[in-house]
Order: structure tokens, then sequence, then C-alpha cells
């Protein structure tokens, strides 16, 4: 009697692939010696310049302290400028220095073309159709992050 194969759960699947991307981009970035993370980063910075840090941490979904060390982390490595708010002194804000921008531009081909390997022999349709489905992940995962801190009192 044939066994069937057991299947494995989508989300270790789903953190499988996530794996696999970024450690394919990690590879495709190889020279550019930046850290995990600090990609998204620094897009992030490329498309609000002069972002406040509070909010970079709100886009990116983590909490400010990560946010302070991976900017410090930029900072060292001439990537990224932070310089007090002119408005509010409390607050910072990030800027891309000009080897920060150069260095955007290499990331976003990177992870056009690590989408293109991803998605290989997807249809539109099915790639519009698992874009969907990640977003509603995402919120979902969300949801229950937001339930679980406020069931904490955080």
């Amino acid at each position: 009697m044939a066994r069937k194969k057991k299947k494995g759960s989508v989300t270790g699947q789903l953190v499988l692939a996530a794996r696999s991307a970024r450690t394919a981009l990690l590879h495709s970035l190889d020279t550019t010696e930046i850290y995990p993370g600090q990609d998204n980063v620094l897009i992030t910075i490329g498309k609000s310049d002069g972002i406040t840090l509070r909010d970079l941490a709100e886009k990116l979904a983590v909490r400010p302290p990560t946010v302070t060390k991976t900017i410090n982390r930029l900072v060292a490595q001439g990537l990224v400028e932070k310089r007090s708010s002119e408005t509010d002194l409390r607050q910072s804000r990030a800027h891309l220095t000009e080897a920060g921008a150069a260095l955007v531009d290499k990331v976003l081909k990177a992870q056009k073309s690590l989408e293109r390997r991803a998605l290989a022999g997807f249809t539109d349709r099915e790639r519009k159709a698992f874009r969907r489905y990640l977003i509603r992940v995402q919120h979902n995962l969300a949801e229950a992050t937001a339930e679980a801190a406020s069931e904490d009192g955080s």
C-alpha cells in the first residue's frame, strides 16, 4: 500500500521561502557589505528622505530601538546621515548619503531580479493572486499581534 507523503505546514513553507529569498538577495548584494534588513531600511529612506526614525520604525513594522541600531550602523557605514529635526529637536531624521542613494539603486535592481527568478513560470494572474494571498497573511498576522499586545496591556 502506497503511503501518502506528509504535507508540511503552509507557514513553515512560507518561512522557508522567505529565508531562501533573503539568502539569494544577500548573495546578489554580496559586494555591497550590507546586513540583512538594511536593504529595506535604505529603500524606505530613499522613498521618504528625511523620514523620522519613529515613522521609519512604523513603516518597517519594527520597534524603534531596532531602527536606531540599524540607522547607527548605516551611519557608521557612510550610507545614512542622521540629523535632528528642525521642528522638534527630540526627533531624528534619516537622510541618504550619495553612497546610500547609489546603493538603493543596486538593491532595487537586485530585488527586481530576485522577484523574476522567484516567480519564474507564474502567469501574471498567478503572480497577482499570490501577492494578494501574501498581503492577507500579513494582515492576519498583524491583527493577531495587535490583539495579543492589547490583551497583554502593551
